[in-house]
This record gives C-alpha cells, sequence and structure tokens, in this order.
C-alpha cells in the first residue's frame, strides 16, 4: 500500500478505533483532575505569597508540573492503543489491509500524539480555570510564557504518546509494556539519574539529562523555572525539579525526547515486519 490515500485511510482507521472506544478519555478524567487539583493550589500560593514588587506567577509553575503528569496518561494511552491489537487478536486484520506494516506503526503513533495533544491542551485549559478559582488572577501569567508552556508541553505529550504506541508495538504484550514502562517512568530512571548525577565524572552526570523522562520535564520546566527563578538561577531550578545536571535548553531537551522515540519507533519497525501474527 502506497500514496496519501491509503495512508490517510489507515490514519482514520486509526481514529476511529482510539475514539470507539473509552479508552482515550477514561485515562484523561483522572489527568484531568490532577491538573484541577494541583492548579487550584497554584492559585492559592498565588494569592497567599506576599511580595513586595508583586506576586510570582506560581500557576505557570503548577501547570507545567500538572503537564509532565498528564505526559505519562498520554504514554500508557500509546500503548494499551497499540498492544490491545494483539492481545485481542485484532493485528492480523489490520495487517492484511494494509501492504505495510510500517505504514500501521505509522498511523498508530501519529493518533496517539494527537491524543497526547489534546491531554495536554486540555490539561492547560483546566489549569488555568482551575487557577483562576484558586485566585491566581493576582499574578496570572504572561500570554507569550502561558502559550510556550502550553505549546511545549502539547509536543512533549504528542512525543510521549507516539512513544507509547512504539512500545506497544515492539513489546506486543500489554502487561509486559505497560507494566515496564510504569516501572522504568516511574522510579528506574529515578534511581539511573541519581546514580549518574552522584558520579565523579561532570561528564557522567550530564548524561542524566538525555534520559527521555528527564529530557521531557526539562522540556516542560525550562520556560517555568526561568520566569519565576530568572535566567541566572532558573537552570539551577531545572536541574533540581528534573533530577538532572547541566540540562539543555527546552528545544534541546525536545529533539532529545525526538531522538528517543525514533529509536523505539526503528525497533518496533524491525520487530513488526519479523513477527508472526497468523
Amino acid at each position: 500500500m502506497g500514496g496519501g490515500a491509503p495512508v490517510m485511510g489507515l490514519l482514520r482507521a486509526e481514529l476511529r478505533k482510539t475514539t470507539s472506544t473509552r479508552l482515550w478519555w477514561g485515562l484523561f478524567i483522572p489527568a484531568g483532575l490532577l491538573s484541577v487539583l494541583i492548579n487550584v493550589f497554584g492559585g492559592l500560593f498565588t494569592a497567599a505569597i506576599p511580595a513586595e514588587d508583586g506576586r510570582l506567577p506560581l500557576l505557570i509553575g503548577s501547570l507545567a508540573y500538572a503537564l509532565g503528569l498528564t505526559t505519562v496518561f498520554s504514554m500508557v494511552q500509546g500503548i494499551v492503543s497499540a498492544a490491545s491489537e494483539f492481545r485481542h487478536r485484532t493485528i492480523t486484520t489490520t495487517y492484511v489491509t494494509s501492504a505495510r506494516r510500517s505504514l500501521v506503526l505509522l498511523a498508530k503513533m501519529a493518533t496517539s500524539a494527537v491524543v497526547g495533544m489534546v491531554y495536554a491542551l486540555a490539561t492547560v485549559v483546566l489549569g488555568v480555570l482551575a487557577g483562576l478559582v484558586g485566585e491566581a488572577g493576582s499574578a496570572f501569567p504572561t500570554t507569550g510564557a502561558l502559550l510556550a508552556v502550553t505549546l511545549i508541553g502539547m509536543a512533549v505529550s504528542a512525543l510521549w504518546g507516539a512513544l507509547g504506541a512504539a512500545l506497544g508495538t515492539a513489546v506486543s504484550n500489554q502487561v509486559s509494556a505497560l507494566v515496564g514502562a510504569l516501572v522504568y517512568v516511574l522510579l528506574g530512571e529515578l534511581l539511573i539519574s541519581t546514580l549518574l548525577r552522584n558520579a565523579d565524572s561532570l561528564d557522567v552526570r550530564r548524561l542524566s539529562a538525555y534520559l527521555p523522562g528527564n529530557a521531557g520535564d526539562v522540556a516542560i520546566y525550562d520556560i517555568p523555572a526561568r520566569v519565576l527563578a530568572g535566567p541566572d538561577i532558573g537552570t539551577v531550578v531545572v536541574e533540581t525539579l528534573a533530577n538532572v545536571t547541566a540540562p539543555p535548553p527546552w528545544w534541546g531537551a525536545l529533539l532529545v525526547l525526538t531522538a528517543w522515540t525514533a529509536a523505539v519507533a526503528a525497533t518496533a519497525w524491525v520487530v513488526a515486519d519479523r513477527r508472526d501474527v497468523t
């Protein structure tokens, strides 16, 4: 299968599969509730902390934290949506209707990326509304900073959604892929990052910023840290929040996460082409 029309057909098919299940909105419910809760407190803290020269827009920091959590839900959605086809044995039909399995993989990744972007955008919208309820209006983030955090968060969430779909395709076992990814993101990378940061060599310590989870956090936290702490201290704040040493700027961290996504996709491409699904 080749050409633009077949590709669009695969994309439409994957979108229908996604929207016809409860997975995509079922996962967003806890992400949305977390965003509301986190940003209500962000607004309350903004209003409560006294400042002689004006209050800090702490809402932008709570939005970044909520976006960081949302990316985990994006990853889970990508994994489950891809691996569920192997679990329910529908992948054979999907492959039969497409001459190339690589196009199926790309369609799944693109669909999960779109869902991830929707998650991130909704997280920001709900977070801003919750922050206003918490009276963050006394020190609301500038439009430029808010837009930048939103777009970066959408990009990171999209990449994690695509990475999740590629991982689900590569592993195929839904439980193994999901448990393995969550253990790595929530615990494994923290341990690896801590070990790297305790190394004697500065070059080794810098590697902590190039792990996939940390790279996403660096991209999301970079601008809020500089808005709240200033350009000089901002890097130190990012190091603390993301548990890294000498982090790259947000665009560099996005490139790192893109490279990780591409690597997982390449692995899934090779594995899917060789897998027997009969």
